[in-house]
């Protein structure tokens, strides 16, 4: 599919901006929940996904899912997991800092009992992350989050939690309890078998630093590796029946801007006068309208296009729009179907660029709009310095839909 994007075409974006049509959007800064949730899934960015794929509307159901669940992870102390109001930290120590950072690896194998236990004395460390590597095997996301609620009822405040599986590959954790003292991207301090905090608290006094081993029992990780389930399932998709079903869908969904058929013949005149709301200003910097000026763009630059819109599925809207040509010789031609077959698009389309020798755009809403378009076939180009739609009436007895 080509739907028309400005952007690819250098030729014309000066004139756009003269015009108006570029809109500005200002870009807010993601809380650390979501570039934690970004990393995770940034890690795949080796795995085999196709070109093609990329700027889908849809997502993948898998990777959907994985992102849905780290985020989820991120708001395990919000009232999804309390029934009662609970004041909650402005953000959860994740993000890198030069202060120390205790992330404590924990798992459901280590027991409800231990795990409320953990829970109670973590609560309030704002320098305490408990890491949980992913759900239990077959566990869904709601049942997870019930159970981190049942053992943390009466914990007040709640304690920092999240589910992180590239932590523990980062610091290679295969056992619980596994603390690493986080600093600087180093591991300041590295102990497994001990989840106390306090006697955490009393080594690190001691200067204690390095790794001190195991000094206690550990126990197997019962969570499954998200990021490795996630990597399984994305090499287990067939991408390329994938590509045949997005292809096959694509038309069925596609939505047209459908134009009736031109009864007569008309020429209608586009003012394109405008008084600037604000200073508008070119990509390279240029101010080119002041603030309060009223001006008509033509004035300082052409258009030099020469749009022919028509709807690809009426044969004599085709034939019609081939024969009608542009006053101005040196305006670059541009095809713009208002809607293609349904059951043959994508056949269809290279049919229609075969007979034009050129590319075919799908008329999309903002071009509609932009350029007052009523009625189909018509043409629209730059008389002196005006924009004129020509709209034509079709010859008799023609005007059937293919």
């Amino acid at each position: 599919m080509r739907c028309f994007d400005w952007s690819q075409h250098p030729w014309c974006q000066s004139t756009i901006c003269l015009l108006c049509w570029f809109s500005l959007h200002t870009v807010q800064a993601e809380e650390a929940w979501l570039q934690r949730s970004q990393a995770i899934l940034q890690t795949l960015e080796g795995q085999p996904r196709p070109d093609w794929l990329n700027g889908q509307s849809e997502q993948l159901g898998v990777k959907r899912q994985a992102q849905q669940l780290l985020e989820a992870s991120q708001v395990i102390q919000t009232e999804a997991l309390s029934t009662r109001s609970t004041t909650v930290a402005s953000g959860l120590p994740t993000t890198r800092s030069n202060k120390p950072l205790t992330l404590l690896f924990v798992s459901f194998s280590l027991g409800d009992s231990a795990l409320k236990s953990i829970f109670e004395e973590a609560a309030g460390r704002d320098d305490v992350l408990l890491v949980f590597r992913g759900p239990k095997p077959g566990q869904k996301l709601p049942a997870l989050m019930a159970d981190l609620k049942r053992l943390l009822k009466g914990i007040d405040p709640l304690p920092n939690i999240i589910i992180d599986p590239t932590r523990f590959q980062r610091w290679s954790v295969s056992s619980v309890p596994d603390i690493v003292v986080e600093q600087d991207d180093k591991a300041r301090l590295h102990v497994r078998g001990v989840s106390s905090l306090s006697w955490l608290d009393e080594q690190i006094k001691a200067g204690k630093q390095g790794d001190l081993g195991a000094l206690g029992d550990v126990g197997e990780i019962t969570e499954i590796d998200l990021l490795e389930e996630i990597k399984r399932r994305m090499a287990a998709i067939d991408w390329k029946q994938k590509q045949q079903q997005a292809i096959a869908r694509f038309w069925e969904q596609q939505k047209f801007e459908d134009l009736p058929t031109a009864q007569a013949d008309r020429d209608r005149i586009v003012d394109l006068t405008i008084t600037a709301s604000r200073d508008l200003v070119a990509p390279n910097g240029q101010l080119i309208i002041h603030a309060g000026q009223t001006v008509n763009p033509l004035d300082k630059m052409p258009f030099g296009l020469c749009l022919k819109v028509f709807d690809a599925t009426v044969p004599a809207q085709v034939e019609l729009i081939q024969c009608q040509s542009c006053q101005n010789k040196q305006a670059r031609v541009m095809y713009l179907a208002t809607a293609l077959p349904r059951q043959s698009g994508w056949d269809s389309l290279q049919r229609l660029e075969t007979a034009l020798q050129a590319p075919v755009y799908l008329l999309t809403p903002d071009v509609r709009s932009r350029f007052q378009l009523q009625q189909v076939p018509a043409i629209v180009e730059q008389v002196g310095n005006q924009l004129v739609v020509r709209e034509r009436k079709l010859p008799a007895s023609t005007g059937e839909r293919s």
